[in-house]
């Protein structure tokens, strides 16, 4: 529900993706989801125009956040 709302109302989003037995948090803006891929493209906070493909299966936390500019 919180990644629909996200994309929904333009919110920003805090993934906690888990990857090579760490776990990572990302912030940004939702692009697009792929439900055929299983994956999340999301608009990186602290880097203005890299996008970062997020697997559905590594997600382990999502918080909405404020948009920064």
């Amino acid at each position: 529900m919180k990644i629909q709302t996200s994309m929904e109302f333009v919110s920003g989003v805090k993934f906690i993706v888990w990857e090579e037995g760490v776990d990572w948090e990302y912030t940004g803006l939702i692009h697009r989801l792929d439900s055929i891929t299983k994956m999340i493209y999301l608009v990186l906070d602290k880097e203005k125009g890299y996008i970062m493909k997020i697997k559905f299966e590594d997600i382990i936390g999502v918080d909405l956040t404020d948009v920064t500019d």
